[in-house]
């Protein structure tokens, strides 16, 4: 019975231990997403934006290292996207996506590689995207939503014809 409760014991501390650690992600995670929204409030030419890009970069690293989901790598990336640094958005993107598929990072790896110039590239990932969810479409300049959202519908349809056998691609995993 003592040997029981102390196993039990074990198991609690050891769960407390992790929960604890998702808790401290949780609370960088909140606070890098109010630094990039201060950043965000900033205009563009205002020295304070910079640095709080990065910081809110920085507090979000530490938060992918505790939490599970990719949430904390798409704060990462969007720091760097605002900050007009692609390559490292990317980066962040992918390990966002390695951690489970979600229509708003592939909108912005969409994002990313359109500023990079890699429009086939970025064409793929904003089709994903639209094909994940349509409506996060709106979140772009109408010129360029149309379109995607007529392939998406095209996609559709040939889903419905039972001639596609697989959905849009992912964005590669590297360039």
């Amino acid at each position: 019975m003592r040997a029981a409760r102390a196993a039990l014991g074990v198991l609690l501390a050891l769960a407390l231990v992790v929960e604890v650690g998702r808790y401290r992600g949780e609370r960088r995670l909140r606070e890098a997403t109010v630094a990039l929204r201060s950043a965000l409030a900033l205009r563009a030419d205002d020295p304070r934006r910079a640095s709080a890009l990065a910081r809110a970069e920085a507090l979000a690293e530490e938060a992918a290292r505790e939490l599970p989901d990719g949430r904390a790598s798409i704060a990462a990336g969007s720091a760097r996207l605002v900050a007009d640094r692609p390559e490292e958005a990317l980066r962040h993107y992918r390990e966002a996506l390695a951690r489970g598929e979600r229509a708003e990072v592939l909108l912005n790896t969409g994002r990313a590689h359109m500023m990079m110039g890699r429009r086939d590239l970025a064409q793929g990932a904003l089709v994903r995207a639209g094909w994940v969810s349509p409506s996060l479409l709106s979140a772009l300049p109408e010129v360029a939503r149309e379109p995607l959202l007529g392939e998406v519908r095209r996609l559709e349809g040939e889903l419905r014809a039972g001639r596609l056998a697989a959905p849009p691609p992912l964005p590669p995993a590297r360039d």
